[in-house]
């Protein structure tokens, strides 16, 4: 039996995707959080916008996810 998911969780494993290698390009590139030309643009497109999008979903959605994730 295929396990199929739904186009939210989807979604929520995008955003997660997302944040992760937001996260990532952040700590390992010399891209800055702050610039005075750009503002937090890169902090914002890379870590805030797909956090939010997870809280918008559904605030217990990521740590279901994750969970999901170990339980196999």
């Amino acid at each position: 039996m295929h396990d199929t998911l739904s186009p939210r969780r989807l979604r929520a494993l995008i955003a997660m995707a997302w944040l992760a290698a937001g996260a990532l390009l952040l700590l390992l590139t010399p891209l800055s959080g702050h610039s005075e030309t750009l503002g937090w643009t890169p902090a914002f497109w890379l870590l805030l916008a797909p956090a939010s999008v997870l809280v918008a979903m559904k605030p217990s959605l990521p740590m279901a996810l994750l969970m999901a994730l170990f339980r196999r």
